[in-house]
């Protein structure tokens, strides 16, 4: 008897450490960034094979390289070194235009395309690399979590640095875009900020994964349920608490929210939701037809200019028009 409770109990110790280890496994594909998924893997899970576009793409970022940018580090509350860049239009300005990039991206590749749409309207550019992305240090994305309090940091790093009477518009893409929604419904979003453009976020983190996870067959629940847990050890946060739509609730400023009908990997459903559940008066909701995840801008360049147009020379700008 004593033989066989062994057996038994050896063999639920090792399946609960192989399922904590596949758990632990998947939590490092999703978060780490030494673990980054092919270019098939990731074509599969987005449904958005870009490959077409990335001679077209490498053009803007050498465009970017040529035109230059200046650099600035700051350190995280967590003691990383994370590295933002300025672009600056030919006259000087103080409106500035916070860009918050998306998932496995960086700043440069992100807004290499609509820096150019900012410095031709004379805003300048600032845009950082998250924790974990492009030259900023750290090892996990954190789907907002970090990514939030960070750039709240910058935004006070900006006032310090530019002036306090600077006028700052945010604009997030995919898990930057959450993370411009979560900073405009915190308290201590700071007054200079007269806009926030949120394109193609998802309504909470679950959301997307659960979206995800289905579309590739998967038992969401489970997975998600057994990430989460593993994470909350690793690093102590919570992905279920991760819910821009919750956020914009508290909105008071003007918002702008944006998704193509065409993005199988946050359905354009989720925009309409935010936008519905926004608490602010001043609130538009634009959809660009038949763009890509994150490929809104570069799929109709006019139809996006034109309404961040109105929405800057309103509430950024202050233009007057004669009547």
């Amino acid at each position: 008897m004593k033989k066989c409770t062994k057996i038994l109990l050896g063999s639920a110790v090792g399946t609960a450490a192989a399922v904590y280890g596949a758990f632990t496994l998947v939590d490092n594909l999703l978060l780490n960034r030494h673990m980054v998924p092919s270019p098939e893997f990731s074509a599969k899970v987005t449904g958005c094979d870009l490959s077409d576009r990335e001679e077209e793409h490498n053009k803007h970022k050498l465009w970017l390289e040529n035109y230059g940018y200046e650099k600035y580090y700051m350190l995280s509350d967590r003691g990383e070194q994370l590295t933002a860049y300025l672009v600056k239009p030919e006259k000087e300005s103080n409106v500035y235009a916070f860009c918050a990039h998306g998932y496995r991206s960086d700043a440069k590749g992100e807004f290499c395309q609509i820096a150019q749409y900012y410095l031709k309207k004379g805003i300048n550019v600032f845009m950082p690399d998250h924790v974990a992305s492009g030259e900023s240090e750290g090892t996990y994305c954190t789907f907002g979590y970090y990514e939030e309090p960070d750039c709240l940091k910058w935004l006070a790093y900006m006032k310090d640095t530019f002036g306090s009477d600077i006028k700052i518009l945010l604009h997030g893409v995919s898990m930057g875009a959450a993370t411009v929604m979560m900073m405009t419904g915190n308290d201590a979003l700071p007054e200079n900020v007269k806009l926030t453009v949120s394109d193609c976020g998802y309504t909470t983190a679950v959301a997307e994964f659960t979206e995800k996870l289905s579309d590739l067959g998967l038992p969401a629940g489970l997975i998600i349920k057994g990430v989460n847990a593993v994470n909350k050890l690793h690093l102590g946060f919570d992905f279920y608490k991760l819910r821009p739509v919750d956020s914009v609730r508290k909105a008071k400023i003007p918002m702008l929210f944006i998704h193509g009908t065409g993005d199988t990997f946050i359905p354009h459903s989720m925009c309409q939701e935010v936008y519905e559940a926004c608490g602010s008066e001043n609130k538009e909701i634009l959809y660009i037809e038949g763009a890509d995840h994150a490929q809104s801008f570069p799929t109709d360049k006019e139809t996006y200019s034109k309404k961040l147009d109105e929405m800057i020379d309103k509430y950024v700008l202050e233009v007057t028009t004669e009547a």
